[in-house]
C-alpha cells in the first residue's frame, strides 16, 4: 500500500482525468492521495472534489509563490480546518527563488500559516526555496515544532534539514535526488532517518 502526500489533483489538466487517475492509484495499490492548497479561491472546488472520493484528503492553504491572491488569516484557516477532509494546514513557506524584496508579506503569511496549525493541531506542509535562514528563524519563533509537519520537495543542505529535524519535521526527498548534480540533497537523503 502506497499514500501519495502531495498532489494537486484539482489542478484542471488533472481534474479533467481524474476518473482515470483514480482508476490507476487503485491499479497501483496507492490507497489515499493527500491534495495540496495552494490559494483560497480554488479551496472550495478541492474540497468538493475531496469530498467525492474517500481515497482523498485535503490541506488548507496559500503558497508562497502566489502574490496577488486573498491573504488568509488565522482564524479563517482554522475555520477551514476544521472540514474532516482536511488533514494539513499549507502549502506554505518561503520562496525567494522567483520573487525579491521586500518580501515582508510572504514572511508575515507563512507566520498566519504556522499560527493557524499550532490552532488546529494539524501538521503543516512547508516549501521553502533559496530561503532556508529565514525559513527555519520563522519556524523556531513562532513555535512550529508545537504542529510539527513536513519539509516539502526538500532541496537544501543536511545543516538545514538538522535544524527542521531537531523541530519535529519530517524531509520529503523528491525525484530531484536522482539528478547527476543533486550531491547536497543525495547527502541529506543519506543522512535523515528512515522513520524521518
Amino acid at each position: 500500500m502506497y499514500i501519495d502526500s502531495h498532489c494537486h489533483l484539482d489542478f484542471p489538466q488533472l481534474r479533467e482525468d481524474l476518473p482515470q487517475i483514480l482508476t490507476q492509484m487503485e491499479e497501483n495499490q496507492v490507497s489515499h492521495a493527500l491534495c495540496v492548497s495552494i490559494n483560497l479561491p480554488d479551496w472550495p472546488e478541492l474540497i468538493q472534489m475531496v469530498e467525492a472520493h474517500e481515497c482523498l484528503s485535503a490541506s488548507v492553504g496559500v503558497h508562497p509563490d502566489y502574490q496577488n491572491t486573498p491573504e488568509p488569516t488565522v482564524e479563517q484557516l482554522v475555520t477551514m480546518a476544521q472540514h474532516p477532509k482536511v488533514v494539513a494546514i499549507g502549502e506554505t513557506g518561503l520562496d525567494y527563488y522567483r520573487l525579491s524584496e521586500p518580501l515582508d508579506w510572504q514572511r508575515e503569511r507563512f507566520r498566519v500559516h504556522i499560527r493557524a496549525a499550532i490552532a488546529s493541531q494539524l501538521p503543516l506542509i512547508i516549501h521553502t526555496r533559496a530561503a532556508s535562514e529565514d525559513t527555519i528563524r520563522l519556524m523556531q519563533e513562532e513555535g512550529a515544532e508545537r504542529c510539527g509537519g513536513v519539509m516539502h520537495c526538500f532541496t537544501e543542505s543536511w545543516e538545514v534539514a538538522q535544524q527542521a529535524l531537531a523541530l519535529g519535521f519530517y524531509i520529503s526527498i523528491s525525484g530531484i535526488v536522482s539528478f547527476k548534480n543533486a550531491l547536497e540533497i543525495q547527502e541529506v537523503a543519506s543522512k535523515v532517518p528512515l522513520d524521518r
